[in-house]
Protein backbone atom coordinates (compact mmCIF):
# COMPACT_ATOMS: atom_id res chain seq x y z
CA UNK A 1 0.00 0.00 0.00
CA UNK A 2 1.05 3.69 -0.47
CA UNK A 3 0.75 6.34 1.63
CA UNK A 4 1.73 10.01 2.08
CA UNK A 5 1.72 10.72 6.27
CA UNK A 6 2.57 13.33 8.77
CA UNK A 7 5.35 12.43 11.04
CA UNK A 8 4.27 12.74 14.47
CA UNK A 9 5.77 9.92 16.98
CA UNK A 10 9.14 9.60 17.93
CA UNK A 11 9.56 6.21 15.99
CA UNK A 12 8.34 8.21 12.52
CA UNK A 13 10.94 11.08 13.21
CA UNK A 14 13.97 8.64 14.22
CA UNK A 15 12.81 6.81 10.82
CA UNK A 16 13.32 9.75 8.83
CA UNK A 17 16.62 10.81 10.05
CA UNK A 18 18.15 7.19 9.38
CA UNK A 19 16.83 7.85 5.76
CA UNK A 20 18.29 11.42 5.45
CA UNK A 21 21.37 9.70 6.87
CA UNK A 22 21.72 7.09 4.21
CA UNK A 23 21.69 10.13 1.77
CA UNK A 24 24.22 12.05 3.69
CA UNK A 25 21.77 14.60 4.96
CA UNK A 26 20.85 15.37 8.55
CA UNK A 27 17.76 16.51 9.95
CA UNK A 28 17.15 20.38 9.41
CA UNK A 29 16.47 22.38 12.49
CA UNK A 30 13.18 24.12 13.65
CA UNK A 31 11.39 22.06 11.44
CA UNK A 32 7.21 22.67 12.41
CA UNK A 33 5.99 20.08 10.02
CA UNK A 34 6.99 16.31 8.38
CA UNK A 35 5.62 14.45 5.84
CA UNK A 36 6.86 10.94 4.56
CA UNK A 37 6.11 8.40 2.11
CA UNK A 38 5.54 4.62 2.59
CA UNK A 39 4.89 1.87 0.69
CA UNK A 40 3.97 -1.56 1.88
CA UNK A 41 5.37 -0.59 5.19
CA UNK A 42 9.22 1.04 5.36
CA UNK A 43 9.16 4.51 5.32
CA UNK A 44 10.43 5.32 1.53
CA UNK A 45 10.40 9.52 1.47
CA UNK A 46 10.19 12.44 3.47
CA UNK A 47 10.52 16.02 3.71
CA UNK A 48 9.47 18.91 5.90
CA UNK A 49 8.83 22.72 6.78
CA UNK A 50 10.50 24.73 9.20
CA UNK A 51 8.27 28.33 9.04
CA UNK A 52 8.66 29.10 5.18
CA UNK A 53 11.48 26.88 4.70
CA UNK A 54 11.09 23.62 2.56
CA UNK A 55 13.69 21.11 3.27
CA UNK A 56 15.31 17.66 4.33
CA UNK A 57 13.54 16.42 1.20
CA UNK A 58 14.83 12.91 0.69
CA UNK A 59 13.57 9.89 -1.62
CA UNK A 60 15.16 6.28 -1.04
CA UNK A 61 16.18 4.33 -4.50
CA UNK A 62 13.44 2.43 -4.78
CA UNK A 63 10.84 4.86 -4.92
CA UNK A 64 12.79 7.51 -7.03
CA UNK A 65 11.61 8.41 -10.37
CA UNK A 66 7.66 7.75 -9.34
CA UNK A 67 7.18 11.49 -8.79
CA UNK A 68 7.20 11.01 -5.20
CA UNK A 69 9.51 13.82 -4.31
CA UNK A 70 7.33 16.08 -5.85
CA UNK A 71 4.16 14.41 -4.46
CA UNK A 72 5.58 15.48 -0.90
CA UNK A 73 6.55 19.10 -1.89
CA UNK A 74 2.97 19.51 -3.42
CA UNK A 75 1.52 18.55 0.24
CA UNK A 76 4.45 20.23 2.10
CA UNK A 77 3.18 23.22 -0.19
CA UNK A 78 -0.92 22.84 0.78
CA UNK A 79 -0.47 22.56 4.00
CA UNK A 80 1.75 25.75 4.51
CA UNK A 81 -0.89 27.79 2.45
CA UNK A 82 -3.71 26.17 5.10
CA UNK A 83 -1.23 27.67 7.84
CA UNK A 84 -1.52 31.11 6.01
CA UNK A 85 1.97 30.84 4.25
CA UNK A 86 1.86 32.61 0.98
CA UNK A 87 5.72 32.34 0.14
CA UNK A 88 8.20 29.43 0.03
CA UNK A 89 11.89 29.26 0.30
CA UNK A 90 13.80 25.70 -0.81
CA UNK A 91 17.44 25.06 0.25
CA UNK A 92 18.58 22.25 -1.57
CA UNK A 93 21.60 20.81 -2.98
CA UNK A 94 23.04 22.38 -6.48
CA UNK A 95 22.29 19.38 -8.30
CA UNK A 96 18.26 19.42 -7.35
CA UNK A 97 18.18 23.12 -8.24
CA UNK A 98 16.82 22.30 -11.74
CA UNK A 99 14.22 19.81 -10.53
CA UNK A 100 12.41 22.50 -8.03
CA UNK A 101 12.56 24.82 -10.91
CA UNK A 102 10.47 22.40 -12.75
CA UNK A 103 7.69 22.05 -10.17
CA UNK A 104 7.42 26.03 -10.43
CA UNK A 105 10.55 27.36 -7.60
CA UNK A 106 12.53 30.54 -9.11
CA UNK A 107 16.18 30.46 -8.34
CA UNK A 108 17.74 32.77 -6.12
CA UNK A 109 21.14 32.37 -6.17
CA UNK A 110 23.30 29.10 -6.31
CA UNK A 111 26.76 27.99 -4.97
CA UNK A 112 28.35 24.62 -5.99
CA UNK A 113 26.98 22.98 -3.49
CA UNK A 114 24.02 24.26 -2.33
CA UNK A 115 20.97 26.81 -4.24
CA UNK A 116 17.89 28.88 -2.52
CA UNK A 117 14.66 28.71 -4.82
CA UNK A 118 11.57 30.34 -4.05
CA UNK A 119 8.16 30.38 -4.83
CA UNK A 120 4.94 32.66 -4.33
CA UNK A 121 5.13 36.56 -2.77
CA UNK A 122 6.06 38.72 -1.71
CA UNK A 123 9.33 37.50 -3.41
CA UNK A 124 13.02 38.83 -4.21
CA UNK A 125 11.79 41.81 -6.82
CA UNK A 126 9.21 42.34 -4.07
CA UNK A 127 11.87 42.52 -1.16
CA UNK A 128 14.09 44.81 -3.80
CA UNK A 129 11.62 47.17 -4.59
CA UNK A 130 10.86 47.81 -0.63
CA UNK A 131 14.42 48.37 -0.27
CA UNK A 132 15.06 50.38 -2.94
CA UNK A 133 11.78 52.09 -1.88
CA UNK A 134 13.23 52.22 1.67
CA UNK A 135 16.73 54.02 1.13
CA UNK A 136 14.74 56.61 -1.13
CA UNK A 137 16.74 59.02 -2.72
CA UNK A 138 18.70 60.29 0.57
CA UNK A 139 20.77 56.68 0.35
CA UNK A 140 21.68 56.51 -3.05
CA UNK A 141 25.06 56.94 -4.29
CA UNK A 142 25.95 59.85 -6.79
CA UNK A 143 27.61 58.38 -10.01
CA UNK A 144 31.40 57.27 -8.69
CA UNK A 145 30.48 57.56 -5.19
CA UNK A 146 30.97 54.32 -2.87
CA UNK A 147 27.75 52.56 -1.53
CA UNK A 148 28.84 50.62 1.55
CA UNK A 149 27.12 47.91 3.29
CA UNK A 150 26.74 46.24 6.94
CA UNK A 151 24.88 43.64 8.02
CA UNK A 152 24.07 43.00 11.69
CA UNK A 153 22.40 41.16 14.20
CA UNK A 154 22.37 43.49 17.14
CA UNK A 155 21.31 40.96 19.67
CA UNK A 156 21.92 43.37 21.68
CA UNK A 157 23.06 46.88 20.21
CA UNK A 158 26.13 47.44 21.42
CA UNK A 159 29.51 49.92 21.60
CA UNK A 160 30.89 47.72 19.19
CA UNK A 161 28.16 47.48 16.53
CA UNK A 162 28.79 51.47 16.85
CA UNK A 163 32.10 51.49 16.50
CA UNK A 164 31.95 49.40 13.08
CA UNK A 165 29.23 51.50 11.76
CA UNK A 166 31.19 54.99 12.58
CA UNK A 167 34.38 53.05 11.03
CA UNK A 168 33.11 51.90 8.13
CA UNK A 169 31.19 55.27 7.31
CA UNK A 170 34.55 57.09 7.18
CA UNK A 171 35.43 54.45 4.58
CA UNK A 172 32.32 55.32 2.40
CA UNK A 173 30.58 58.04 0.87
CA UNK A 174 26.78 56.31 2.20
CA UNK A 175 26.28 53.26 4.21
CA UNK A 176 23.26 51.34 4.40
CA UNK A 177 23.10 49.32 7.58
CA UNK A 178 21.06 45.80 7.54
CA UNK A 179 19.60 44.37 10.71
CA UNK A 180 18.58 40.83 10.46
CA UNK A 181 14.95 40.35 10.79
CA UNK A 182 14.73 36.56 11.40
CA UNK A 183 12.76 36.83 14.71
CA UNK A 184 14.31 33.97 16.75
CA UNK A 185 16.91 36.22 18.89
CA UNK A 186 15.87 36.72 22.86
CA UNK A 187 16.20 40.52 21.69
CA UNK A 188 13.13 40.85 19.35
CA UNK A 189 14.10 42.18 15.76
CA UNK A 190 11.70 45.19 15.62
CA UNK A 191 13.41 46.20 19.26
CA UNK A 192 16.98 45.48 17.76
CA UNK A 193 15.72 47.71 14.68
CA UNK A 194 14.85 50.53 16.94
CA UNK A 195 18.39 50.58 19.18
CA UNK A 196 20.22 50.49 16.03
CA UNK A 197 18.37 53.45 14.61
CA UNK A 198 18.21 55.47 17.43
CA UNK A 199 22.06 54.75 18.47
CA UNK A 200 23.19 55.41 15.05
CA UNK A 201 20.70 58.43 14.07
CA UNK A 202 24.12 61.01 14.66
CA UNK A 203 26.08 59.81 11.74
CA UNK A 204 25.20 61.63 8.51
CA UNK A 205 25.20 59.23 5.42
CA UNK A 206 23.79 55.74 7.46
CA UNK A 207 20.84 54.84 6.55
CA UNK A 208 19.16 51.36 8.99
CA UNK A 209 16.91 48.74 7.11
CA UNK A 210 15.21 45.78 7.72
CA UNK A 211 17.49 43.14 6.14
CA UNK A 212 14.31 40.93 4.82
CA UNK A 213 14.78 36.83 4.19
CA UNK A 214 17.52 37.00 1.77
CA UNK A 215 20.36 38.11 3.92
CA UNK A 216 21.15 36.09 7.27
CA UNK A 217 17.63 34.41 7.61
CA UNK A 218 16.92 30.65 8.45
CA UNK A 219 16.26 30.45 4.58
CA UNK A 220 19.55 31.63 3.80
CA UNK A 221 21.68 31.05 6.39
CA UNK A 222 20.30 28.85 8.86
CA UNK A 223 23.67 27.42 10.46
CA UNK A 224 23.98 30.96 12.06
CA UNK A 225 20.60 30.37 14.07
CA UNK A 226 22.02 26.85 15.49
CA UNK A 227 25.75 26.80 15.74
CA UNK A 228 26.17 24.03 13.11
CA UNK A 229 29.96 24.36 12.34
CA UNK A 230 29.51 21.28 10.21
CA UNK A 231 27.08 22.79 7.63
CA UNK A 232 28.22 26.58 8.29
CA UNK A 233 30.37 26.51 5.40
CA UNK A 234 27.43 25.54 2.63
CA UNK A 235 24.92 27.75 4.04
CA UNK A 236 27.56 30.81 4.73
CA UNK A 237 28.52 30.39 0.66
CA UNK A 238 24.78 30.14 -0.51
CA UNK A 239 24.14 33.40 1.91
CA UNK A 240 27.36 35.47 0.80
CA UNK A 241 26.52 34.62 -3.07
CA UNK A 242 22.93 35.96 -2.39
CA UNK A 243 24.52 38.73 -1.60
CA UNK A 244 27.22 39.22 -3.94
CA UNK A 245 25.18 37.89 -7.37
CA UNK A 246 22.31 39.74 -6.41
CA UNK A 247 21.90 42.14 -3.63
CA UNK A 248 24.84 44.22 -4.36
CA UNK A 249 24.56 44.40 -7.94
CA UNK A 250 20.90 45.16 -7.61
CA UNK A 251 21.57 47.74 -4.80
CA UNK A 252 24.81 49.66 -5.99
CA UNK A 253 26.80 48.46 -2.72
CA UNK A 254 30.32 48.35 -3.73
CA UNK A 255 31.61 47.53 -0.73
CA UNK A 256 30.85 45.44 2.84
CA UNK A 257 32.38 45.81 6.28
CA UNK A 258 32.24 42.92 9.05
CA UNK A 259 34.26 42.82 12.59
CA UNK A 260 37.07 40.77 13.08
CA UNK A 261 35.55 37.57 14.58
CA UNK A 262 37.53 35.90 17.72
CA UNK A 263 34.72 34.02 19.34
CA UNK A 264 32.25 32.59 17.56
CA UNK A 265 33.52 29.84 14.44
CA UNK A 266 30.41 29.99 12.22
CA UNK A 267 30.61 33.51 12.20
CA UNK A 268 34.24 33.10 11.10
CA UNK A 269 33.40 30.55 8.55
CA UNK A 270 30.82 33.22 7.34
CA UNK A 271 33.55 36.03 6.81
CA UNK A 272 36.06 33.52 5.33
CA UNK A 273 32.91 32.68 2.76
CA UNK A 274 32.86 36.43 1.65
CA UNK A 275 36.08 37.04 1.20
CA UNK A 276 35.86 33.76 -1.21
CA UNK A 277 32.78 34.84 -2.91
CA UNK A 278 33.08 38.71 -2.91
CA UNK A 279 36.68 38.15 -4.70
CA UNK A 280 35.08 36.06 -7.35
CA UNK A 281 32.39 38.88 -8.38
CA UNK A 282 34.23 42.01 -7.79
CA UNK A 283 32.90 43.05 -4.43
CA UNK A 284 35.35 44.91 -2.04
CA UNK A 285 35.31 43.35 1.50
CA UNK A 286 36.46 45.08 4.58
CA UNK A 287 37.26 43.43 7.81
CA UNK A 288 37.43 46.24 10.75
CA UNK A 289 39.16 45.02 13.86
CA UNK A 290 36.46 44.57 17.11
CA UNK A 291 36.34 47.30 19.70
CA UNK A 292 37.95 46.34 22.70
CA UNK A 293 36.71 47.20 26.36
CA UNK A 294 39.35 46.07 29.36
CA UNK A 295 41.61 44.44 26.99
CA UNK A 296 38.70 42.35 25.99
CA UNK A 297 36.55 42.66 22.72
CA UNK A 298 32.96 43.97 23.11
CA UNK A 299 30.82 41.30 22.11
CA UNK A 300 26.75 41.12 22.43
CA UNK A 301 27.30 37.41 23.64
CA UNK A 302 29.15 38.82 26.56
CA UNK A 303 26.42 41.44 27.32
CA UNK A 304 23.98 38.37 27.29
CA UNK A 305 25.75 37.01 29.53
CA UNK A 306 26.36 39.37 32.02
CA UNK A 307 22.48 39.72 31.77
CA UNK A 308 21.58 35.91 31.95
CA UNK A 309 22.98 36.43 35.79
CA UNK A 310 21.84 38.92 38.83
CA UNK A 311 22.59 42.24 37.79
CA UNK A 312 24.22 43.86 40.12
CA UNK A 313 25.92 46.94 40.77
CA UNK A 314 29.27 45.33 39.23
CA UNK A 315 27.20 44.11 36.21
CA UNK A 316 25.86 47.56 35.25
CA UNK A 317 29.39 48.83 35.86
CA UNK A 318 30.50 46.34 33.13
CA UNK A 319 27.24 47.08 30.90
CA UNK A 320 27.83 50.88 30.67
CA UNK A 321 31.51 50.35 29.34
CA UNK A 322 29.92 47.57 26.69
CA UNK A 323 26.49 49.42 25.96
CA UNK A 324 25.50 52.70 24.11
CA UNK A 325 23.06 54.84 26.20
CA UNK A 326 20.40 54.15 24.05
CA UNK A 327 20.61 50.22 24.99
CA UNK A 328 21.10 50.86 28.90
CA UNK A 329 17.97 53.14 28.28
CA UNK A 330 15.73 50.36 26.79
CA UNK A 331 17.58 47.75 29.79
CA UNK A 332 16.31 49.80 32.62
CA UNK A 333 13.08 50.12 31.25
CA UNK A 334 9.80 48.39 31.76
CA UNK A 335 9.87 47.00 28.46
CA UNK A 336 13.46 46.07 29.23
CA UNK A 337 13.04 44.32 32.57
CA UNK A 338 10.42 41.86 30.86
CA UNK A 339 13.27 40.99 28.53
CA UNK A 340 15.69 40.36 30.64
CA UNK A 341 13.45 37.97 32.38
CA UNK A 342 12.70 36.28 29.14
CA UNK A 343 16.65 36.40 28.94
CA UNK A 344 16.97 33.85 31.57
CA UNK A 345 14.65 31.13 30.52
CA UNK A 346 15.75 31.56 26.96
CA UNK A 347 17.68 28.83 24.97
CA UNK A 348 19.45 29.47 21.81
CA UNK A 349 22.31 30.27 20.55
CA UNK A 350 21.23 34.19 20.31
Amino acid sequence: MQEYRQILIDTEWAEAEKLLASAGLSMPAGCDYGLAYYEDGPMLACGFLAGSVLCGFCVAPAAQGGGVSTGILSRLVLHGKEQGISHFFIFTKATEAEKFAAAGFTLVAKTGQAALLELGRPDYADWLAATRKGIGECAAPHKGSALGAIVMNANPFTRGHEYLVSTAAADCDRLLVFVVQEDVSVVPFAVRLQLVRGGLAHLPHVQVLPAGPYMVSRASFPAYFTADEARGSVHAGLDCAIFATRIAPDLGISIRFVGTEPFDPVTRQYNRAMTQEFARCGLSLREIPRLESAGAAVSASRVRALLRGEVGAAQWCELELLLPQVTLDFLRSRQGAELLHRLKEHVGRH
